[in-house]
């Protein structure tokens, strides 16, 4: 019996414990309706105050144009019908009342990039006793940005929140709420995390009208001034790109005997292409602007062929043999005259200067005749007599036939010497 009359004694206080909040609750209820807009007069504007919190600049998809923040969008107004004397009801100067019972401004993200357009929570709403409402929903905003990707990685990108009331028009005054902001933000930053990519530099706003259908909309513009981290890119993009094509110069100075000179330029071409295809990846798919660092990968790319050209060019020039080719005029003039001259070669005892082609190939044109004339002369007073085929192969055969006589009597001196320390060796036996 005594525990039953205990359970009544305190469920009598808790159905009467709230009693002046449920009045407070049932008499702003009473004749409310969510869907007019809280002004005396309904020909003057609702006016709502917004302010903007940043938490945290989660990401920049330089490829799709998107940038993903947190943040909350705060909302404050006045409601005629949501005034109340706290003496009346206990002394209640606020309530918390669950999102649709009141009225609520459509304020959204003209630019918005979710799938959802508009990603606000929907939260409960704070109304005080003077009449002022609060509504402060935190959301993930994606929103469009045209990211200018030109001077990248050294880039600062400036973009912008477009808010605005998306029907009420004229009736629905909007301003931004800047108290107690520093000087060149408009966005609070109170809560925000710093990103490890870009610096947050300023946030200017300005408000602005614009008429759409005869009606005058206010839309309210939130800049983000973002400026980009560059040790990271530094590290692993800048220095490496220099060094590879510092060391294609070097390999211009490797020796042609040296193996590895076409090789070295062939690892530095796919180095290249490795840094060409990293850069891809973050920058969009667009001809408006394309990266200073993608036109040095390119233009690497074609210094690069060229070197490659160049290398195997010398090699086949270096291992060719008077037997197997023969050097044109062109040719010696461009490798023997023109450009030592050009690359300021000199040798010991000669000194090269500006050749002139034309006097040249006169004075060898003279030389030439002088030489076809004695020639005939000489071919006068010879008896002709004709080459057969065994005699033009022995012609070039005859370098590899001396080459095969030096060995033999190389061997036939060592047998020499092997023979005479055999009879030695048999004269002291004996």
């Amino acid at each position: 019996m005594k525990r039953l009359i205990l359970f009544l004694f305190i469920l009598n206080d808790l159905v009467y414990s709230s009693d002046d909040e449920y009045r407070l609750l049932r008499d702003l209820r009473e004749g409310y309706d969510p869907m007019e807009r809280p002004v005396s007069d309904h020909s003057k504007p609702v006016n709502v105050q917004f302010r903007l919190i940043l938490q945290q600049l989660v990401d920049v998809d330089e490829k799709n144009q998107v940038i993903t923040l947190v943040v909350w969008t705060q909302y404050k107004w006045s409601d005629y019908k949501m005034k109340w004397s706290p003496e009346e009801y206990g002394n209640i100067t606020a309530l918390q009342i669950p999102f649709g019972t009141l009225w609520k401004p459509d304020i959204l993200l003209f630019n918005s990039a979710n799938e959802h357009f508009d990603s606000s929570f929907p939260v409960n709403m704070v109304v005080s006793s003077d009449g002022s409402v609060l509504f402060a929903p935190p959301g993930i905003m994606q929103f469009s940005c045209s990211l200018s990707m030109t001077w990248f990685p050294y880039d600062e990108q400036v973009c912008y929140l477009k808010f605005g009331s998306w029907t009420y028009g004229k009736k629905l005054d909007l301003q931004i709420d800047d108290i107690d902001l520093p000087e060149g933000h408009k966005m609070d930053l109170q809560y925000y995390v710093p990103n490890g990519e870009f610096d947050l530099l300023a946030t200017p706003a300005f408000r602005k009208s614009t008429e759409f259908q005869g009606e005058i909309y206010v839309e309210l513009y939130f800049h983000m001034h973002l400026k980009r981290r560059t040790m990271y890119y530094g590290l692993n993009w800048i220095i490496p790109s220099i060094l590879i094509s510092l060391s294609n110069i070097l390999g211009f100075t490797m020796p042609v005997e040296c193996g590895e000179k076409v090789t070295l330029q062939i690892t530095n071409f796919l180095s290249i292409m490795v840094f060409l295809g990293m850069v891809s990846e973050v920058a969009p798919p667009t001809s408006e602007s394309i990266p200073i660092i993608a036109a040095f990968f390119s233009l690497s790319i074609v210094i690069l062929g060229l070197s490659i050209c160049a290398s195997l060019i010398t090699v086949s020039i270096f291992y060719r043999h008077p037997k197997t080719h023969k050097m044109s005029d062109l040719t010696h003039y461009v490798f023997l005259e023109w450009l030592p001259w050009f690359l300021l070669m000199n040798r010991p005892g000669h000194t090269f200067r500006k050749p002139k082609r034309e006097k040249k190939k006169e004075e060898d044109e003279e030389s030439g005749e002088k030489e076809s004339s004695e020639l005939i002369s000489d071919q006068k007073n010879i008896r002709p007599r004709l080459l057969v085929n065994s005699q033009i192969v022995m012609d070039s055969t005859i370098p590899y036939l001396e080459e095969i006589i030096g060995f033999l009597k190389a061997f036939k001196v060592l047998f020499l010497f092997v023979s005479i320390l055999l009879k030695q060796f048999v004269f002291r036996r004996n």
